[in-house]
């Protein structure tokens, strides 16, 4: 029983060298968060063929705190200008998600409905000031959650992401990402026209698609820091299974696949004792060939925050474990 006391010393003295926590200080940060979904139809023997969906949603403007050791961000939409509406249509937009990040692990549970496209094919140019071919009837729905798992106990991941601890020393860890992911698009009619028939192929001409995804993933992550100044590059990649289910002329048709899934995390910023900002880009895409296309859908967030640490007071210096307790009295 001491051995085990004496190694759980040796591991909290060693990462304490490593990363700085802030025990006695609450955070409070405006923050600028841009979140969107997306997908693209590709021609699987020739990559240049393809379409592209994009949601016209708007940027969020907000702010957020980490108090009683628990972080939280709520954000608001800006209204998207009149000329953007006119050019790419209107996105009707719901994005729930929650970020937890741990010492040595990480978790996100998302919800995002997205209503309204407009299309973008590379080889047809569009001249400026026209307005894009618009989907509004296409609706996409994403589901899931993702997570990681930590190896190196002197890395800290969320010194990158929402700064409740701070990098000392340049570090990097290896890391197991995974995700259980359910996705479905449909319109009223198929997701292009005819005249790509001859492109993606007719039995491609799909109006609703679902794919449900399972995936593992190793990875590896890394935190140059300079004095007080970091950059943070995180990359996952792995095999994903995917169980398909889609409509094309009325009939239901399912498959399944093997292909791949692709976790990229990317942070920049400045961590010091009080103050502290950054840029955080996170985005998840999934990579399905099926029938003569490959189907990609990607969900990104990119958010731009600047932050002060104060000296924590009277109830502020509680922890959440210590708040429960006493809002959910125990029955006797």
């Amino acid at each position: 029983m001491c051995q085990q006391a004496t190694q759980i010393t040796v591991d909290n003295s060693s990462r304490q060298k490593s990363i700085e926590r802030f025990p006695d200080r609450f955070f409070i940060w405006p923050l600028i968060k841009y979140r969107t979904v997306n997908f693209t139809l590709q021609q699987q023997t020739n990559s240049g063929n393809k379409l592209n969906y994009q949601p016209n949603n708007s940027v969020g403007m907000g702010f957020g705190f980490y108090l009683f050791e628990v972080g939280a961000e709520f954000t608001f939409a800006v209204p998207v200008q009149a000329e953007r509406v006119s050019l790419f249509g209107k996105t009707k937009a719901q994005d729930l998600q929650l970020n937890l990040l741990g010492k040595t692990w990480g978790l996100d549970l998302f919800y995002q409905r997205y209503k309204g496209f407009y299309m973008d094919d590379p080889n047809a140019k569009i001249t400026p000031g026209l307005v894009f071919p618009q989907r509004p009837d296409l609706v996409t729905r994403n589901l899931g959650v993702n997570g990681l798992y930590i190896f190196n106990k002197k890395f800290s991941l969320r010194s990158a992401y929402n700064f409740s601890e701070r990098q000392l020393k340049s570090a990097g860890s290896f890391l197991v990402a995974g995700t259980l992911n359910f996705y479905t698009v449909g319109g009223d009619s198929a997701l292009y026209s005819k005249k790509y028939n001859s492109v993606f192929g007719e039995p491609s001409a799909f109006s609703k698609l679902s794919i449900n995804t399972f995936s593992v993933s190793p990875g590896y992550s890394y935190t140059q820091v300079i004095r007080r100044f970091f950059v943070n590059a995180s990359l996952s990649i792995g095999p994903a299974y995917h169980w398909i289910s889609y409509e094309v002329n009325g009939q239901e048709l399912q498959a399944s696949t093997l292909n791949s899934f692709l976790d990229i995390r990317a942070g920049i910023g400045y961590n010091s004792n009080r103050f502290f900002c950054g840029i955080n880009l996170v985005n998840q895409s999934r990579i399905i060939k099926f029938e003569s296309i490959q189907f990609t859908t990607s969900s990104s967030t990119i958010k731009i925050l600047l932050g002060y640490r104060f000296k924590e007071f009277g109830v502020l210096k509680k922890r959440a474990l210590d708040i429960v307790p006493v809002l959910v009295p125990s029955k006797k």
